[in-house]
């Protein structure tokens, strides 16, 4: 028995095929009535649309795809996580591309790379100016993720305001500040996340005179965070300090390399971290938060706009940090 097509529903329904085309695209311009005999046909007869016909005739793909600096991390995690729901929900793939190095940013400045073909763009934790020398080789939706450019859709978070708190609640410490920076992956594209954060940091301790006493910068992977740690335990100043991590995970890394050392959390040194996640909530991390969820949510929203073609305007998010303060910032030094 054949399977029944688009012009036996037609029939059955007494539309045409282009009618029934709409029904299946969920064009808004469709009579109830027309539309309710459409459905029962494709029920009645047992319809199933050729999908891969249709995106192909369409011009679409339902894939997205995501650049990213690399996977793996609880932010990302979190991020992609929050992101992947709304538009899944909507029958659209999320293809994720870590940048890695030179070799694959050479690859995906091509315009016939793989990761263009795909009906939307997401960029996350990266300039589309530093990482193309331009646009992008996309014609379709991009939307910017963790950053902010004023020619693109963006969800972005004040990384330089989310500095500037750091600075100020660790000032209030009255330590000594130690600063872990992150380090960008060799022979990769520079964070401009981390270069946000550091600047706030480093203009806000400035405007009150004050410098980081030791600056270390480090690969979020074990072999640098065990060398930082010991950079840290033979420069460190003489008594407590505050130690200030770029990121979670660096505060979270260094903190047992640290205990291999001989320096102990709330003795030898207060903590503070970013990013707010949930592996600093439960170790007690005192961390600059930024709401990662809410901005893949909001970022999906803003995809799913964009390739709806409902968006006459850039749209650009901006989320701000909060201070969640926990048991890592007790030790204080007391002043008079």
């Amino acid at each position: 028995m054949n399977k029944p097509s688009l012009r036996d529903v037609a029939r059955r329904a007494n539309v045409g095929t282009t009618t029934v085309s709409r029904v299946l695209n969920k064009h808004p311009n469709i009579a109830e009535a027309t539309r309710g005999r459409v459905m029962a046909a494709i029920e009645q007869l047992g319809y199933v649309p050729d999908v891969g016909a249709r995106h192909f005739r369409l011009g679409r793909t339902h894939a997205i795809s995501a650049l990213l600096p690399m996977i793996g991390t609880p932010f990302y995690e979190t991020l992609l996580t929050a992101l992947h729901d709304p538009v899944a929900s909507k029958d659209y793939d999320l293809a994720l591309f870590p940048l890695l190095g030179s070799q694959r940013v050479r690859r995906y400045r091509d315009p016939g790379a793989l990761v263009y073909r795909a009906d939307a763009l997401v960029i996350v934790s990266q300039d589309p100016d530093e990482l193309y020398g331009g646009p992008p080789p996309f014609r379709g939706p991009t939307v910017l993720v963790d950053v902010h450019h004023p020619g693109y859709h963006s969800v972005s978070f004040d990384n330089v305001g989310a500095g500037r708190l750091a600075a100020e609640y660790a000032l209030s410490c009255h330590l000594p500040i130690v600063f872990l920076d992150g380090q960008d992956l060799p022979d990769a594209p520079g964070s401009p996340v981390f270069a946000a954060r550091r600047s706030g940091i480093l203009q806000t301790l400035g405007r009150h005179g004050i410098r980081p006493v030791l600056t270390v910068s480090v690969l979020p992977e074990q072999e640098g965070l065990r060398n930082a740690a010991r950079d840290i335990a033979a420069q460190r100043p003489a008594g407590p300090f505050l130690l200030l991590a770029m990121t979670d995970d660096l505060a979270l890394g260094v903190r047992q390399h640290l205990h291999d050392v001989n320096l102990h959390l709330g003795e030898d040194y207060s903590l503070l971290g970013f990013d707010g996640s949930a592996a600093a909530a439960a170790a007690g991390l005192s961390t600059v938060v930024q709401p990662v969820r809410a901005m893949g949510e909001a970022a999906a929203e803003v995809l799913l706009g964009a390739l709806n073609g409902e968006l006459n305007t850039l749209v650009q998010r901006q989320f701000s940090p909060t201070l969640r303060e926990a048991q890592s910032t007790a030790l204080r030094m007391t002043t008079a």
